[in-house]
């Protein structure tokens, strides 16, 4: 795979920021394209990420705050 994706993203979302025990959920997604056939193939990341010591069970309830870089790949 290639090291670069798509879609560029020159400009990142503001910070956040959480009370302790809270969480927020941050999704992204890639296009790639292979080297050698020029295959593409696609990725999407979701990190749940706490502040704090939280309960076990945190992620199954609903994020604090969601940050959402999802693009269209065309």
């Amino acid at each position: 795979m290639s090291m670069f994706a798509m879609p560029r993203r020159d400009r990142r979302p503001p910070a956040v920021r959480l009370a302790p025990g809270q969480w927020l959920q941050w999704q992204i997604n890639h296009r790639f394209v292979g080297r050698c056939d020029g295959a593409w193939s696609y990725r999407l990341e979701t990190f749940n990420i706490v502040y704090g010591s939280a309960a076990p069970d945190v992620f199954l309830g609903v994020p604090a705050r969601r940050v959402d870089e999802r693009r269209a790949l065309r």
